[in-house]
């Protein structure tokens, strides 16, 4: 191999070396743009999840108050059923109070209608006393008339 040719292969050889370098070092150069990319990538995610986990913890709470108001609502609910019920027994026995007047009411009303046929009938026996008294009278003093 002449002196040419080794410079030429020593050439081509530091070319390749330094092409070798050059692309090492772009790769590398892009990996590190890669790994900061992805560590930018990872702190966004980092900063994504502790928002998440922020809501969720809110919505915890909110859940927790949402529960404690549901039972302090189904209390509530429970107490005016209880105070319905107490009503209706109320005017249950107020409609029963009603009806046991309703009945004294129409008893009253028979005695004074049996009270008012009496009173007619003593009416009308009162009126024939008086015509049989009347008559009696007039006999009482023609006798008395006749005899003077």
């Amino acid at each position: 191999m002449s002196n040419e040719d080794f410079e030429r292969q020593m050439e081509f050889m530091l070319k390749q070396q330094a092409q070798f370098s050059a692309d090492l070092a772009a790769r590398d150069a892009e990996s590190k743009a890669r790994h900061a990319e992805s560590k930018a990538r990872h702190a966004q995610w980092e900063a994504r999840m502790d928002r998440v986990d922020r809501q969720i913890e809110q919505l915890v709470g909110f859940a927790g108050t949402l529960r404690d108001a549901l039972v302090g609502l189904t209390h509530h609910i429970e107490r005016h059923d209880q105070a319905i019920e107490q009503h209706v027994q109320a005017i249950e026995r107020d409609v029963q109070a009603i009806e046991r007047h309703n009945q004294a009411i129409e008893r009253h009303d028979r005695a004074v209608a049996d009270l008012d046929r009496q009173l007619a009938e003593q009416r009308e026996l009162g009126r024939e006393t008086d015509a049989r008294l009347a008559a009696l009278r007039i006999i009482a003093e023609r006798q008395i008339s006749d005899h003077q």
